[in-house]
């Protein structure tokens, strides 16, 4: 690593740790600890589409959340306290993700698939690698497009609406926050063996969904997602970022540009 890289490095995990997007993090290791309880009863909110659940124990569950951000959510002596994601964990997956888009650029692009059931914390750092990533040569995929074809509790009809190349979860008139795999599913389903993306990016259950498919998936997981902790100890994705997942998305602009370094600078110019 060049001494620019370093220097560069020492600021995004200074940013990280100053702005709480790791290091202590809002989410207390009780709620941690609850989720994981929620996601090994199998509750739909917490299994993100991933089969896991179901041969796992809370202890399981715990030891991949533990793994994954580091500190120990289940033997914290203030569980009512800040969360803990390992900084150096964070920049670790970061550069990796960096390295997979950079190769598919370098590559000429390929099917990319981006969602988010994060859409007031995640959807400009989407938008932003998608139109990097089409900018050198990938293709947006755009499955049901405006379709509505959920029904929530409240009666309303749910479906998808791409922003900027990102599927968002959306009831005709807002933006909705989702940990749900179903619109994932119901999107891949229409898309077909022979559609199916080459990268997917995403989080909660649009990512649990793509990983259960075997698709090659990018994710966002906060200390409280446990499932997508746990499919990655169980080998079955490699590039889970462990970071807050819901802050105001200009914190989350260092990181989308750490990830862009490879190519479209104007971006952040």
């Amino acid at each position: 690593m060049s001494r620019t890289e370093a220097a560069a490095t020492t600021a995004l995990r200074d940013h990280l740790v100053a702005n709480r997007l790791a290091g202590e993090v809002a989410t207390s290791p009780r709620n941690t600890v609850g989720n994981c309880g929620r996601l090994v009863a199998g509750e739909e909110r917490y299994t993100f589409g991933l089969s896991d659940w179901r041969t796992a124990t809370l202890l399981d569950a715990v030891a991949a959340v533990r793994a994954l951000c580091g500190g120990d959510p289940g033997g914290t002596p203030d569980q009512d306290g800040p969360g803990w994601i390992d900084p150096d964990g964070a920049l670790r997956a970061i550069h990796r993700h960096r390295e997979r888009l950079s190769a598919l650029a370098a590559a000429g692009g390929g099917r990319v698939l981006c969602a988010t059931g994060h859409p007031t914390g995640l959807l400009p750092h989407y938008a932003a690698l998608a139109r990097a990533l089409q900018s050198t040569g990938s293709t947006l995929l755009t499955p049901l497009d405006d379709d509505r074809f959920e029904m929530d509790g409240r009666g309303r009809r749910l479906g998808v609406r791409f922003l900027d190349g990102v599927a968002c979860v959306f009831d005709g008139a807002a933006l909705l926050h989702t940990h749900r795999s179903a619109f994932m599913e119901r999107m891949l389903d229409s898309l077909g063996d022979a559609g199916r993306p080459d990268l997917v990016l995403a989080d909660h259950g649009m990512a649990g969904a793509a990983i259960e498919r075997g698709l090659a998936t990018l994710s966002i997981a906060d200390v409280n997602d446990p499932a997508l902790p746990l499919a990655q100890l169980r080998g079955r994705t490699d590039g889970v970022l462990p970071i807050d997942d819901n802050l105001a998305p200009r914190l989350f602009v260092p990181v989308t540009a750490a990830m862009l370094e490879w190519g479209p600078q104007a971006y952040w110019a």
